[in-house]
């Protein structure tokens, strides 16, 4: 029987696509193994996100051709390989050029099953009709489109009958499924928890502009389903930048639809992503999206460096400051997110929250709340991929990153 073993680099996406190319290729009779070496074939799903991303692409490519057996294939795909040919795998193309490799039709397969992890991910969509000025994944994944409702519940019921009890719903732009049909997300999610109301439903990222008053009023009416917890990127807080950006909403706009968002969803936990270092950004500017952070409840920020993307209009820019400031910037912005995870978690410290516990490491457990705190847990039990009810007594830090320590008062 032949053997696959996949490398996947970047976003939830990325990761539900390695395991649809995974699930197909065992209908194949072709097995997942963890070690390369002993590989027919080799796929590296790549990320091109930032220069680091491919970078790191590159480097996984490299590693594989170093140590793949005689005669096994190193196959390059994901957002590097749909962008530019890189010219060293034995195959290069699309995730769907993939399937076709092994004469599978992608306009027929499904997700067919999901190993990696306990809580699965499950992409709604594909592509983006957004144009921001930095971003290069429009050009990797084309325009936005829908996968069908019908090929989603059928995949959801697989997952569950695979034992899953949390999913991801994803998607390069998440909140436009649904707009070749005149449909929303809020009727998708809708339509999830009715068919499958055993199951819970966490949003992967999401735009401002798609938390939208029926978004939140559903997740008023499914609290049991649908999780308190939304990645809403930010960016900049400052409109100046925001519009050098190219992004579709202003400051004012984001706090205000978010606000209504946490006024409304009980234990609700909001994070973002901040881009610092973009080529017009001043102190000024940066000082504003500083300030914001510092004032408004975001649970953790996803802090990135600006990384030119050759062929985007940004790319062009010439910096306004040198190399070192934009490094002092991201360094005092992820202090800074440390610390507001380390007071969001300590509002939890004495109260008692739903728990997936997720892996084992040493003699402890750890999970990720409804509201996607961190936790740890000690128990002789086995635990994976159960909820269970979770009592913060204290949050300690491991390396520099905060964790809510606690025990297991239940079982749900």
């Amino acid at each position: 029987m032949k053997k696959v073993h996949v490398i996947t680099l970047g976003c939830r996406t990325n990761l539900f696509d390695s395991e649809f190319i995974k699930s197909n290729l065992k209908l194949k009779g072709i097995d997942e193994t963890d070690d390369p070496s002993e590989a027919d074939y080799i796929i590296i799903n790549s990320c091109a996100v930032t220069k680091k991303a491919e970078r790191d692409s590159r480097k996984a490519l490299n590693r594989a051709l170093r140590v793949k057996k005689p005669g096994a294939q190193v196959i390059f795909t994901g957002c590097v390989a749909s962008i530019k040919r890189v010219g060293k795998a034995d195959f290069e193309g699309t995730h769907e050029d993939v399937l076709r490799l092994f004469d599978i039709a992608p306009e027929e397969a499904i997700l067919r099953d999901y190993t990696s992890r306990t809580r699965a991910t499950l992409k709604v969509q594909e592509g983006c009709n957004f144009q921001c000025s930095y971003c290069i994944i429009r050009r990797a994944r084309g325009p936005s489109r829908s996968r069908p409702l019908s090929v989603i519940m059928k995949e959801l019921e697989i997952l569950r009958d695979r034992g899953f009890r949390e999913v991801m719903v994803t998607g390069i732009q998440v909140g436009d499924w649904g707009r070749e049909w005149g449909l929303d997300l809020p009727y998708l999610l809708e339509e999830m928890v009715k068919r499958y109301p055993d199951m819970m439903f966490r949003l992967s990222s999401i735009l401002p502009a798609h938390v939208t008053d029926r978004l939140v009023a559903l997740y008023e009416r499914y609290p049991d389903n649908l999780l308190p917890h939304m990645h809403i990127s930010l960016q900049s807080a400052s409109n100046r930048i925001l519009r050098d950006m190219r992004r579709p909403y202003t400051i004012e706009f984001y706090e205000r639809t978010v606000g209504r968002l946490l006024e409304r969803i009980r234990d609700m936990s909001v994070g973002t992503d901040i881009i610092v270092g973009f080529p017009t950004e001043t102190d000024g500017d940066f000082m504003e999206t500083y300030r914001f952070v510092e004032r408004f409840p975001f649970s953790y920020v996803h802090v990135f460096e600006y990384s030119p993307r050759e062929g985007t209009p940004a790319a062009a820019l010439k910096p306004a400051f040198p190399e070192r400031i934009r490094k002092e910037r991201v360094r005092s912005l992820v202090r800074l997110s440390r610390a507001r995870t380390r007071a969001f978690y300590e509002r939890y410290v004495g109260r008692e929250i739903p728990v997936l516990v997720e892996q084992r490491k040493g003699d402890c457990w750890y999970g990720t709340s409804h509201n996607y705190i961190k936790v740890r847990l000690c128990s002789g039990m086995d635990m994976r991929g159960k909820v269970a009810r979770f009592r913060g007594k204290g949050v300690i830090l491991e390396g520099e990153n905060p964790v809510l320590e606690g025990e297991i008062v239940g079982i749900k």
